[in-house]
């Protein structure tokens, strides 16, 4: 008898779970697909969908009145709980849109990855003023503006390059007139001994050097490079070049006061350690007097600077001592006669030969210890007949002495007959 009364109470139980069961899947029922409504706010309106479809058209849009919007949105409640801001995309409609000038243009929204169980009810505002401005495009080059640049002791710091040199801006015509120049603005805060390169962004200024803040305006690149080149610099010793020198003449013993000895040049730290003197163009013997000033232009091979940009050196003969004496000399010798070939002297004498040397040597010199010579080898054909040569004067033996001036004198050359067998 107790178990069936117990079995009773456990039914009922059991039913009254049941019914209360069902009844809380009602109520979710209803829940779930009662309507619901909710109002989202400060979306971004989507500006870049517009500049894209636009720029087909050359034209730009200036910044709209409005930047977000508020949405109105219904559906399933829970579906509608579950909706952000990100979820919904806001853009302008521009199918009216034909040229430059001020739209009022309408807002359509859109819900992203949309299932049906949300709708878009309105957007507040409906509209937004856009105004289209003609696209222009102006190329710039890119300057520098550096602060603080300085070279460490014994280095030159060259003009900086820019890479790439020019920059495309693109925009409203009335923003893009207002762009005067592009620089890299740099603070190089250390004594450069090396070259310098750094990747830098770029600044538009007006006409009167003011920074721009120009939202509206495209540039084809972002930054560019800013190299600065630092050279060594040394001191180089200029070198005198001779030419015409007679055979043993002691060069060397020449003196001579120069107004720049030595120049300051800068190159590369690898090149310059290399560069050991400038060359100056070369002197002619037969040119040099006692009065005789040179002038020299300063010639450095290419990758060189001059520091200083000392453009000549004059370069004067340093003649204390010496003395100037003429002399006629009678023997003129031939030599180097090509194999096959006989020469004779035509002139019989060289007339005002100046020797110029030490005064206790050039006075106790006679006509017989000079020497005009003819070189039939440094002469490039052998013409027969009679023909005009140049002649060598030179004193050997004598120390410091040469001969200022150039001499000819007439030799005949013939061929050689044959020995006459017969």
């Amino acid at each position: 008898m107790k178990k069936e009364v117990a079995f009773y109470k456990n039914t009922w139980l059991k039913i009254f779970s049941v019914v209360l069961a069902f009844a809380a899947w009602l109520i979710v029922v209803e829940k779930i697909d009662k309507e619901a409504y909710d109002t989202l706010k400060n979306i971004p309106i989507n500006m870049q969908t517009v500049e894209e479809s636009i720029g087909t058209l050359g034209l730009n849009s200036i910044t709209p009145d409005v930047e977000t919007a508020s949405v109105n949105i219904s559906g399933i409640m829970y579906a509608v709980g579950n909706m952000k801001a990100e979820d919904i995309e806001i853009v302008p409609d521009i199918s009216k849109v034909t040229g430059a000038g001020v739209y009022e243009l309408p807002l359509v929204g859109k819900i992203k990855n949309d299932d049906g169980q949300v709708q878009i009810q309105s957007i507040s505002p409906s509209r937004i003023t856009v105004k289209f401005d003609t696209l222009y495009t102006k190329t710039l080059n890119i300057t520098t503006n550096i602060n603080g640049l300085k070279g460490d002791i014994g280095y030159l710091i060259q003009e900086e390059m820019v890479t790439p040199s020019q920059v495309a801006i693109t925009g409203p015509e009335a923003e893009v007139s207002r762009v005067a120049r592009c620089e890299i603005q740099l603070n190089v805060d250390e004594k450069l001994s090396q070259t310098y390169s750094k990747k830098a962004g770029l600044t538009l200024l007006d006409k009167d050097g003011n920074v721009l803040e120009v939202g509206n305006i495209s540039m084809d690149i972002e930054e560019a490079t800013v190299t600065i080149p630092v050279l060594k610099v040394k001191e180089v010793p200029v070198k005198l070049q001779f030419m015409n020198v007679p055979e043993n003449f002691p060069v060397n013993q020449l003196q001579f006061t120069i107004s720049n000895e030595t120049i300051q040049v800068a190159g590369t730290e690898a090149a310059i350690d290399k560069y050991a003197e400038i060359p100056l163009d070369y002197i002619d013997i037969r040119s040099l007097g006692l009065e005789s000033t040179f002038a020299f232009n300063i010639k450095l091979p290419a990758g060189f600077w001059n520091v200083e940009n000392i453009q000549n050196v004059q370069v004067q003969l340093d003649s204390s001592g010496m003395v100037s004496k003429r002399f006629n000399i009678d023997q003129i010798n031939i030599i180097n006669v090509p194999l096959g070939y006989q020469a004779q002297a035509i002139t019989q004498q060289i007339t005002n030969v100046e020797i110029i040397g030490p005064q206790e040597i050039v006075e106790s010199l006679l006509a017989g210890d000079i020497i005009a010579e003819i070189d039939l080898k440094e002469s490039s054909d052998v013409v027969t007949g009679q023909v005009v040569l140049p002649v060598k004067i030179y004193a050997p033996n004598s120390g410091l002495v040469w001969a200022r001036g150039t001499y000819e004198a007439v030799v005949s050359i013939a061929e050689e007959q044959p020995a006459d067998l017969s």
